[in-house]
């Protein structure tokens, strides 16, 4: 035991620690890492130099927005004619289509049975953005972001999307019970075929 007493560092209920200074390779790599993360953090971080990551997020995001305008613009949403709208609202299969599309996006802001819990009673004859068919796809389609409702237009297959027009269209006059107070200008419902 006397060989090791010079490398002895301290000694403590009989325990003795000895001085083994790390290997060169391990403390290499420890200072290398360490000025590794001091360059990283100067030329990313702090964005010195061109290459910063937020100008390269940026110019990404303008580069995917971009894409998607370009195919918006080339595939438009054109809305179905207002009969093809109107013979939906008095199709079974269509509004069984427009009900199921009507609980999984809408009833959640504008109620079950669309008597209005966030959003306008749907099922009175005034409308705050128009009650035409036509008025009613394109306010579905492109939303009102700014109170709440996002665009669907993208979002929903488009046959479902014109069942679901067709849907909210043939709710007019319903009456449920617990409606909200009718919002909105006094519109005239186009007439159903057959009617």
């Amino acid at each position: 035991m006397a060989e090791y007493e010079d490398k002895v560092l301290h000694e403590l209920d009989g325990i003795q620690e000895f001085d083994n200074p790390m290997p060169g390779w391990l403390m290499a790599i420890w200072w290398g890492s360490i000025l590794f993360s001091a360059a990283y953090l100067v030329f990313y971080a702090l964005a010195f130099g061109e290459g910063s990551m937020e100008a390269e997020y940026r110019a990404q995001t303008e580069r995917a927005l971009t894409g998607v305008q370009a195919h918006y613009d080339a595939n438009p949403l054109v809305p179905p004619a207002p009969a093809e709208l109107l013979a939906g609202a008095a199709d079974p299969l269509v509004l069984d289509l427009g009900a199921a599309r009507f609980a999984r996006s809408c009833a959640s802001c504008h109620g079950e049975l669309a008597q209005g819990l966030i959003g306008p009673n749907l099922t009175d004859d005034r409308w705050i953005h128009g009650g035409s068919v036509e008025q009613i796809f394109q306010s579905i389609a492109k939303g009102w972001p700014e109170k709440g409702m996002p665009p669907w237009g993208r979002a929903v297959p488009p046959a479902e999307l014109s069942a679901l027009v067709s849907y909210v269209r043939s709710l007019q006059g319903s009456s449920p019970p617990g409606a909200r107070p009718p919002e909105g200008e006094p519109f005239a419902a186009e007439p159903m075929p057959g009617a």
